[in-house]
């Protein structure tokens, strides 16, 4: 049974200053040091137990860290919440605790219940504090009822003082080395990350190289280059129940305040070193990004002017004009369709950056590897050569990149050469610019349907006189001042003679319409139910149109 000296001799006290200054002296080991002034609690003062109990600050409580004399296995799991028991008395009073009758003091709760098992009679604690900052709690125990001295009060608090010190300086040094380590390893990534630049490696090895750095599985999804999607290893399955990994964290990918892309970060919450080394990662990745986009723009500015050549060119199929697509992955043998958009409010740096954010698109529905992108006059021109393109699903990007903007766009159909199909593109676009309907308007050359043809010809005038033929006589009645019957018939035409949808669609009565119609077949001098007269009014309006589209230059005077 130990015993409690109400008189410390020199020799206990000489102790004390020797323990003083062997936990000065740990500076990194924080768990000797704390087992140190557990273990000398105890012999110090002859108690039966010791434990020093730390505290948390993000869980408000404590727990036993260091444990000495201890039997019970439940005693090193108590946890005693912030202002609660003998360790909440030290903090908040900031000084040493002494109870003689624990089991009379103490409340009822877990707590109090892992003390009497461990048989704990008596108690005396002191707070372990830095610069006001709560640490823990230092405490000696004795099974049998014990009336601690002011002296043996001291020993506790003064080694509870020593100790905060110790873990204080521990924490510190601990704290420098760490940052001292994270520096070091930052300066060897970004070593490791400025050679890779140098050396030119490519997106796929500088991503591969960050996630060794890391230790990441990383995905970088970019605009400018294909492949859009580059893992640094291989690709995850789906867990059992179908869904997906989800990222840590998403780092951009900038360069002048441009978004180029994001690398997407898996596994476990990111540290100080690896938001470095993704921080360091993606400005190597953004240059090398901006290296594609460079070489991209010279070779869009040499197809821009291959396909300049091409629409100026008489003979398409020359030596030098083919060896010169050839170079550019262009086979002219194959069939082209031609893209042509016109957007006066854009201006043509808006248009030629409308074209060319759509073209860089992965879902611009082309292959740019075979695509001509130029400019004739205020108009974008995009010459999709061979098969892989959707030409439907390109009209639907530009619509959609164009913001609200009003867009006219015309297509023509797969022709054998880039001269033609830009004649029957020219020729829709001029089309969807003259559509009754408001905004942005798409006319597809395969909507022609037979009129196609006449966007070769060079003499429209047939087509002109026909069209004055049949609808000559209801424009001059217009052009004196008369109703607009000319849009009345065409909405005839349209609407397949519906009375109310024509009504509708040119805001008057139904009873207007029946007027106009009939005033309409007198001008005409036939009635217009008529199969082969409706069929001769829809052509009259088509070729009206189709001229009206082409060039000042083809235009029948």
């Amino acid at each position: 049974m130990p015993t409690t000296p109400r008189d410390l001799p020199l020799e206990v006290l000489s102790a004390l200053v020797d323990l003083g200054a062997e936990l000065q002296a740990e500076e990194v080991d924080l768990p000797r040091v704390l087992r140190l002034a557990t273990e000398n609690a105890a012999r110090l003062l002859g108690t039966h137990i010791a434990w020093l109990s730390l505290y948390d600050e993000a869980a408000r409580s404590m727990r036993v860290a260091v444990s000495h004399g201890v039997t019970t296995p439940g005693f090193a799991e108590m946890q005693v919440v912030h202002g609660e028991g003998l360790g909440g008395a030290a903090l908040a009073t900031g000084g040493p605790v002494v109870v003689a009758d624990y089991e009379t003091w103490a409340a009822p709760g877990l707590v109090r219940d892992a003390m009497l098992r461990e048989g704990v009679a008596s108690v005396v604690c002191a707070p372990l504090l830095r610069g006001g900052e709560a640490i823990g709690v230092l405490y000696v125990g004795n099974r049998t009822r014990t009336d601690f001295s002011p002296t043996e009060v001291s020993v506790v608090s003064a080694l509870a003082a020593q100790a905060s010190i110790a873990i204080g300086n521990g924490k510190l040094y601990q704290g420098l080395l760490e940052k001292t380590r994270t520096l070091q390893a930052t300066f060897e990534i970004h070593r490791v990350l400025g050679a890779a630049a140098v050396a030119d490696l490519g997106l796929e090895r500088v991503l591969a190289t960050l996630g060794g750095l890391t230790g990441r599985r990383l995905v970088l999804e970019q605009h400018v280059v294909e492949p859009f999607e580059i893992h640094s290893e291989d690709p995850q399955e789906t867990d059992p129940q179908g869904t997906e990994p989800q990222p840590v964290a998403t780092v951009p990918v900038r360069r002048d305040g441009t978004d180029l892309g994001t690398i997407s970060v898996f596994g476990e919450p990111l540290g100080e070193l690896e938001e470095n080394a993704l921080s360091h990662g993606a400005t190597v990745l953004a240059l090398e990004l901006m290296k594609h986009e460079a070489a991209r723009a010279v070779e869009w500015r040499l197809r821009g002017e291959l396909l300049e050549q091409l629409l100026e060119a008489e003979d398409v199929r020359s030596p030098d004009l083919v060896a010169r697509a050839a170079r550019h992955g262009i086979d002219l043998a194959l069939e082209c369709t031609l893209v042509v958009i016109d957007a006066p409010a854009l201006g043509l740096p808006g248009l030629r950056t409308l074209v060319r954010r759509v073209l860089d698109s992965p879902a611009s529905g082309v292959d740019r590897k075979t695509v001509l992108s130029g400019q004739r006059g205020d108009r974008a021109v995009v010459a999709l050569v061979g098969e892989g393109h959707e030409p439907a699903r390109f009209v639907e990007a530009l619509l959609d990149r164009a913001c609200g903007e009003v867009v006219w766009i015309g297509t023509s159909g797969g022709r054998p050469t880039i001269a033609a199909a830009m004649r029957e593109a020219s020729a829709c676009c001029r089309l969807a610019r003259l559509a009754e309907t408001e905004g942005s308007h798409v006319v597809h050359g395969h909507t022609l349907g037979p009129l196609r043809f006449m966007v070769d010809m060079q003499d429209l005038g047939a087509a002109s006189e026909f069209v004055d033929e049949v609808l000559g006589a209801v424009a001059a009645h217009e052009e004196r001042g008369g109703a607009r019957l000319l849009t009345t018939l065409r909405a005839f035409i349209e609407e397949d003679g519906n009375h109310e949808r024509i009504a509708a669609r040119c805001h008057v009565h139904v009873s207007t319409v029946k007027y106009r119609l009939g005033r309409i077949a007198e001008l005409l001098g036939r009635p217009l139910q008529h199969w082969e007269t409706r069929f001769e009014i829809a052509l009259a309006f088509r070729l009206s149109d189709l001229v009206r589209a082409m060039p000042e230059r083809r235009r029948p005077r």
